[in-house]
């Protein structure tokens, strides 16, 4: 139950927009904490329901087996 983040699978280019400039530079445990918490907002504010569609049959069953319907 463990959470992969790959540098080259995250495509988010406004995500760290100037940080070269500010000299900020970010760690992929940086990047998987903040995409982690992208992920939480997404799947707790939704007013009437989230729908998630999952195209990795094993990643479908076990997040099957987590929320309840």
């Amino acid at each position: 139950n463990k959470v992969i983040f790959r540098r080259d699978n995250y495509f988010d280019a406004k995500g760290t927009l100037n940080n070269h400039q500010l000299g900020i530079k970010y760690s992929d445990d940086d990047i998987l904490k903040w995409v982690i918490n992208i992920y939480s907002v997404l799947l707790t504010r939704g007013i009437k329901g989230t729908y998630i569609y999952v195209c990795d049959p094993g990643l479908r069953h076990r997040i099957k087996s987590i929320i309840n319907f």
